[in-house]
């Protein structure tokens, strides 16, 4: 039985074309991740020396998160089909490049260095538990991937599908016989639940994250501004550790893409 905790979550909400993003608290109860992090059905667990390029993989996903000029550069760290239907919107640009510029100016302040990540080993460190396998049944593994962000709750069929039957699915994220994967597990923290990131290898060595079919570009744009908006807008909560920060930011970039809100613990 999965355990539970009282949290208060900040739901994203769509405010408008003037404010496209606003964080909006309610209460709920959510579970926690009490479960061991494990390869669902239709894959197999194997050691495939995934730790390192999924580390790498988050590096750059946090990095361009918070670079100026181009939203293109953060949905490249997406599995191919997740960037390519994502690419399809083409937000504002000049709005989110004014936050991430008043974000790295903070935090030059703050930390007295650039944002860039030195060492991946120290951001992602033995709390970021990971588990790595292949495909064993393609036809069984498109039903169980990407894995649910939270342990214990459940995906629909069209989520993970987006409306195309399974073959068509199965052929789209190319979850072919013997394909790398991963699951990195993000602790709680930053305002933030625990998480779990499906990552997916592309040739020759990129790991990439996988989402659900049904997430848009919109609204990886707009949940992306919320979250660096909130970064920007509560400086005096950032971690006093630079690695910590790092862990910050690679912690809202993630939840951007998954649409997970702000939650804060109540006690």
């Amino acid at each position: 039985m999965v355990g539970m905790v009282g949290l208060s979550v900040y739901s994203l909400t769509q405010a408008g074309a003037q404010d496209n993003t606003t964080i909006q608290r309610s209460s709920t109860t959510l579970p926690s991740m009490n479960m061991a992090l494990a390869l669902p059905a239709g894959f197999q667990a194997k050691d495939v020396k995934a730790d390192s390029g999924v580390k790498s993989g988050l590096v750059k996903l946090t990095e361009r998160a918070v670079d100026k000029g181009d939203f293109n550069r953060f949905l490249a760290e997406l599995s191919v089909q997740d960037r390519e239907r994502a690419r399809e919107f083409k937000g504002d640009q000049a709005k989110l490049d004014g936050i991430i510029g008043d974000i790295r100016t903070a935090w030059k302040n703050k930390y007295g260095k650039d944002l860039d990540i030195n060492d991946k080993n120290l951001v992602f460190n033995d709390r970021f538990s990971i588990v790595q396998g292949e495909v064993s049944d393609p036809a069984v593994a498109i039903n169980n991937w990407p894995v649910a962000i939270r342990s214990g709750e459940a995906m629909t069929a069209g989520s993970r599908t987006g409306g195309l039957s399974d073959k068509q699915a199965e052929k789209e994220a190319k979850l072919t016989k013997g394909r790398d994967v991963a699951v990195i597990r993000f602790p709680v923290g930053h305002n933030l639940p625990d998480m779990n990131v499906s990552m997916i290898h592309h040739l020759p060595g990129f790991w990439r994250v996988d989402v659900p079919n049904d997430r848009t570009g919109e609204q990886m744009y707009n949940d992306l501004l919320t979250h660096l908006t909130y970064i920007r807008d509560h400086q005096s909560e950032w971690p006093a550790d630079v690695d910590d920060g790092y862990r910050m930011v690679a912690h809202h970039a993630v939840a951007a893409l998954y649409g997970v809100p702000m939650t804060m613990t109540r006690g």
